[in-house]
């Protein structure tokens, strides 16, 4: 039988594990607070989060252009992805219920490795600095074009 005391002492491991990452791997500004990892958004750093109907086809957009960033998905939010970018400078896009943009300073779950209630998962993980973070300008144009075209892309996809 598994104790709650050797749960709790999985978990904080966990959690302090992959804090330590975070921070050594990228440099972010991240804290252990109980069961969860948090990154406060930096002022160079963003967060967008985006409905799955548009992030599907922004992520396969961006990957096939070579373009890569972190994504993930929380547990209790299961329509929207969130993209890790730079700070935009502009927005081509206005936000809404299916776009948000979190801002600095807000705290962001990321993933500590095990499947919690509440918990975030990656959707693509990024490897190394290099390709943490997507640049939020370009992001934001794909962003753009896709909802611009997103009448003929739904209607085109609803028919399949």
């Amino acid at each position: 039988m598994t104790s709650l005391a050797s749960v709790n002492a999985d978990i904080n491991a966990a959690v302090r594990s992959a804090t330590l990452s975070y921070w050594s791997d990228f440099g972010w500004p991240v804290r252990a607070a109980g069961a969860a990892v948090l990154l406060s958004l930096p002022p160079t750093m963003a967060a967008l989060a985006v409905s799955a109907d548009l992030a599907r086809p922004l992520l396969e957009r961006v990957e096939s252009a070579g373009f890569h960033g972190g994504v993930l998905r929380l547990m209790e939010e299961n329509s929207h992805w969130v993209f890790l970018v730079t700070r935009p400078r502009h927005w081509r896009v206005a936000p809404g219920q299916a776009i948000q943009l979190l801002p600095e300073s807000s705290d962001l779950r990321l993933p500590c490795g095990l499947e919690l209630p509440n918990a975030a998962v990656w959707l693509r993980e990024p490897q190394s600095t290099d390709d943490a973070l997507f640049d939020g300008d370009l992001l934001l144009g794909e962003l753009a074009d896709i909802v611009a075209e997103w009448p003929v892309w739904h209607a085109d996809r609803s028919a399949a």
